[in-house]
């Protein structure tokens, strides 16, 4: 049995097992804005009973608490899970038996 090649539209380099999914440069500001509204989305959904007030606070802050990484693909989905620890903490949306209240 041969195996037949796999046909993509990117270009994988000869020796490489994956495209280059590594973003080409910084993000821009409008990235960074779009970013930000994500976390906050998903922290509204996460946790529906908190204030807005207060999750566009935290996803604030955790945002910040990036702001020097250098690497900045990856921090809208670390800013979430900080977010999410942090309001975990606070508001806690889980009964004593481990259910949802």
């Amino acid at each position: 049995m041969t195996s037949l090649p796999v046909l993509t539209d990117r270009a994988v380099p000869p020796g490489s097992h994956c495209p280059d999914t590594r973003p080409a440069g910084p993000p821009t500001p409008a990235a960074e804005q779009r970013a930000r509204e994500d976390v906050q989305a998903r922290l509204e959904r996460r946790f529906p009973d908190v204030p807005a007030e207060t999750l566009a606070t935290t996803a604030a802050e955790s945002i910040a608490y990036f702001a020097d990484a250098r690497v900045r693909h990856y921090v809208p989905v670390l800013a979430f899970k900080r977010a999410s620890r942090q309001l975990s903490g606070r508001f806690d949306t889980r009964d004593d038996a481990g259910g949802a209240a």
